[in-house]
Parts: structure tokens; C-alpha cells; sequence
């Protein structure tokens, strides 16, 4: 939703490839779970930034694609709506 594994790296404030090593599990957390709630912060508050509707249940519990892609284009069409209006 926010962009690319790379993106989301940046983001959180780690190097660009961090995000590459949390595609899998480790001692402390399951693969495809944020190393800590600050990573979460971050991308909460560059989603708040952007009008992306990514809330901390989408972060913690995860959603499909179908589910992901419907939320997308509905935000694509209020933001094409915005633009014209202007």
C-alpha cells in the first residue's frame, strides 16, 4: 500500500534492504512481522501523512489483497476527485 520493501525501509528510518531480512522469522518475531512498534509508528504517521488508509489493524493482524486493493482504489479516486476540484 505504502510502496515498495525498500520504501518501507526507508521510512521506518532503517537502511533501504532492512526491510529484505524481515520477510523472515527470527528468534523474536514471525516472518513478515515489524522488528519493533516504532517501525509501526512510522509508517502509521507517513500514512496519516498521505491520506493512505493503512490503520494499525492492516499492520498487526495483516489483510488480503482483494481487501488491500479495494481500499486503494477508492483512495486513487478521492485523490483524482481532490486534484480536479481544484
Amino acid at each position: 500500500m505504502i510502496g515498495s520493501v525498500e520504501d518501507v525501509a526507508r521510512i521506518c528510518g532503517t537502511d533501504r534492504k532492512a526491510g529484505y531480512h524481515w520477510r523472515h522469522a527470527s528468534q523474536t518475531r514471525s516472518a513478515g512481522d515489524f522488528p519493533s512498534a516504532r517501525h509501526l509508528r512510522f509508517l502509521l504517521g507517513h500514512a496519516a501523512k498521505i491520506g493512505a488508509p493503512l490503520t494499525a489493524d492492516h499492520l498487526v493482524w495483516g489483510a488480503t489483497e482483494v481487501e488491500i486493493n479495494a481500499l486503494m482504489a477508492k483512495w486513487h479516486k478521492q485523490r483524482a476527485a481532490q486534484v480536479a476540484a481544484q
